[in-house]
Parts: structure tokens; sequence; C-alpha cells
């Protein structure tokens, strides 16, 4: 497929397209993708601002705006199974795990198109400071919009993000991850297929600093952004004190109280070891760690290796629908890293419960970045690590470094 960047409902091919390997199977292009540059996303700024600026959005009610969304979610539901059959080819996932992906588009529609009116009138949300109701005024949208989403929910945040910015009656950029650029076109086509006004809804595809004029520029009024940490600091930098909305994930732990039997724990450790492994920790809410007494660390350790020991490294993609445990690719780190860590954790001492890190030998595994689970016992908040991340020698404390790889720590 070739993923264009559309404005003003017009599909517009970049200088430059840019292939994108399968995360399952480097050796397969899946598709190309428009690679934007500055005056790319210039472009697109000057439509999208142009139609803010004429006020011709006025024209359209919250009413038909909840109608459209109304129609996008029926045409997500008429198209479900090619959905999670194309989410599945891009972030390679059990079938379990692209269905929680394509719901939380579904629900978003269904239950922000029912709630808009009550959202918009600030019903929804407390009110900060008394008098101060400006913010809250249904009949304000705030202005052009860039709405940024990530790699590892390719339906579901930005399914959550359009349509809220699309209700909202402000006009939008939205970039999507290089990694789903199918997906973010088809969200496109089917919201302008269920009515939106194509000088409301574009999109711009392409990499990092190529794409600053959507941050940057002094026209866009608000940035929404999932992702890391690290990437909304770098776009507040560029913002000033101009508005960016962040939603991102963290280093999760799990507490285990004393006093559970061992059948409850067994239970814990079955649900913990999902919340580390499901699509390969690559979840803003997976388990980063898991902290107990001694005594109950004694226990539910080894319960817990027990379990991800019975977790497979395949292609998620060409699992059975009733199958779960299987651990997906590593989609944004190399294989290596993963048993560079577990190398240096254990030259610093640190008690490796479970061995895993790069696997190879399967025409499967020689082909994409896979990793077998590891678990780190008995960290501290201070224990520091130096490996190789991603080529790049550093300095991590693995109690407080978030991994998008199947490493789990316990405390």
């Amino acid at each position: 497929m070739t993923c264009l960047n559309l404005v003003d409902g017009e599909w517009r091919r970049t200088a430059e397209l840019a292939p994108m390997k399968s995360l399952a199977d480097r050796r397969v292009t899946l598709f190309e993708l428009a690679r934007s540059r500055p005056a790319d996303c210039t472009h697109a700024i000057d439509r999208a601002f142009a139609f803010w600026s004429s006020f011709e959005w006025t024209g359209e009610g919250l009413a038909y705006r909840k109608h459209v969304i109304k129609s996008f979610s029926r045409l997500l539901q008429y198209f479900y199974e090619e959905c999670l059959d194309e989410l599945r080819q891009q972030t390679p996932k059990t079938r379990l795990e692209a269905d929680k992906d394509y719901w939380e588009a579904k629900r978003a529609a269904d239950h922000l198109e029912g709630n808009a009116e009550k959202a918009m009138k600030g019903e929804l949300v407390p009110t900060m400071l008394a008098g101060q109701m400006y913010w809250k005024d249904a009949y304000i949208p705030a202005g052009v919009c860039t709405v940024i989403t990530p790699m590892n929910f390719v339906y579901g945040i930005p399914g959550i993000q359009v349509v809220a910015c699309y209700l909202s009656g402000s006009p939008m950029i939205f970039k999507g991850h290089p990694f789903c650029a199918i997906t973010s076109t088809t969200i496109t086509r089917m919201l302008l297929a269920a009515g939106a006004d194509p000088r409301a809804v574009h999109k711009l595809e392409g990499f990092g600093g190529d794409v600053a004029p959507i941050v940057e520029d002094p026209r866009i009024a608000v940035v929404s952004v999932t992702g890391s940490a690290e990437t909304a600091k770098v776009l507040q930098a560029k913002r000033g004190v101009r508005p960016v909305k962040f939603e991102g994930g963290g280093c999760n732990w799990s507490w285990v109280d004393d006093g559970f039997s061992d059948a409850e724990l067994k239970k814990i450790a079955v649900r913990l070891a999902y919340s580390k492994l499901g699509l390969g920790s690559h979840k803003c809410t997976s388990l980063h760690g898991i902290a107990a007494s001694r005594a109950t660390l004694d226990r539910i350790e080894p319960m817990v290796v027990a379990e991800m020991r019975t977790w497979e490294m395949r292609d998620p993609r060409a699992a059975a629908p009733g199958e779960t445990k299987i651990v997906s690719p590593v989609m944004v780190h190399k294989a290596s890293t993963v048993t560079s860590i577990q190398a240096a954790a254990k030259a610093a001492g640190v008690k490796v419960l479970l061995e895993g890190g790069k696997v190879t030998g399967s025409d499967y595994a020689d082909h994409a970045e896979v990793a077998a689970p590891v678990v780190l016992g008995r960290v501290t908040p201070e224990t520091k690590l130096v490996v190789d991340w991603d080529g790049k020698e550093t300095t991590i404390a693995p109690a407080l470094t978030e991994f998008f790889m199947p490493i789990l720590v316990t405390m």
C-alpha cells in the first residue's frame, strides 16, 4: 500500500516515499508512506487555519458532528474483521490484544458521541476555579489542533483522540505513528465517508523532526500527544506556554499484600504475568515490577516464573483466536537490548530469576526482533546498570526505567 497525506480532501504524494517493513518479518515491505517535510506541514497548516479563520465551520452544528461519529462507529462495526487483520499486520499481536485495540476506538465513538453535549458544557469535569468557566464553553472550539498518536494501539488511541477533536469542532491535523500509517489512512477515510468536512480533517505522515512545524507553528492552538514523557517534554519545549495535552505510561508497579493463600497467589501470578507480557510489554499500562515483603516475594516469584515459562515466542499473527500466551516481537527496541540488560544485571549481582533475551534459530525469530521474558529479582531504586541500549551505551536504573520489553523486576 501507499499511504499519502490528505489536505483539504486531496491525497498528496510527497517528494519522498519511505518503505516500512513488517515488524514480524523484516523481509516484507508492508507499505510506503509519504515522508512529509516542513513545506508539506506548512501547506496543511495553511489550509486548516484558512478554514478556521473563515468561520465556515460555524455552519456545522454539534448535532451533525454527532451524526458523523455515529456513522463512523457503524463503519468500524461493518469492517470489524478487516480492522483486526489490518492492525495485526502493522503491530503483530494476538487476536485478543487486537480486539482490545479495536473496541477502544469503537466504544470511544459510541460514548463520546453520546455524551458530547455534557462533556462540552463541562458537566463531566469539575470547576477548577470559581467563576472560570470560559474553557468549558460549548461554542468555543480551541482552533487548529495537532493530534499525535503512538504505535502500540493503532485503532484505540487514534480513535479516542480524533473523535474527541472532531466533536469539539476544532479543525485537526492528524499525525499517526509511521508504523501504523495504513490504519491512520483507514480512520481518516472512514471519518470522511461518514460525512466529516474534509476541510476540518487533515492527515500527515512522516518522522520526528521532519514534521516539527505541526507542533511549533503559532497557528496550532493545541497539540494532543500520546507517547513517552521524553517526547512530551520535547514538544512542550517547542511550544513554550502554549498547550500540550499529554497522555503517557510509566513504570507501573503492583504491591502484593501478605496473607494470601497459595491458590490466591497463583491466580495473582497468572494475572501479573499477563499484565507484563500481553502485547509483548508494548502497553502504557504494562506491569513493570512486583513489590512485596520478602516472605511474599519468596512465594510469588517462582509462580510468576513458572507462568511465564508457559508463554511462547512465535508469530502472533498466526495464532488461533483462543491463543493468548504469545509474546509479540519487540517493536521499538532491539532484542539484543533485552539480552544486554540481563547480562548487566547479572554482572551487578542482581539475581536473574528467569533467563531470556534475544531468540534465534527459527524463520520467525531470525527475521524479527524476538525476545524471551526476563525476570530480575530484588532490585532497588539505587540499582544501576550500564547497558547497550539499541547500540548506545547508557546507564539505567531498572526500578525506574520504563521497558517496552518483556522484562519484569521485583523489589
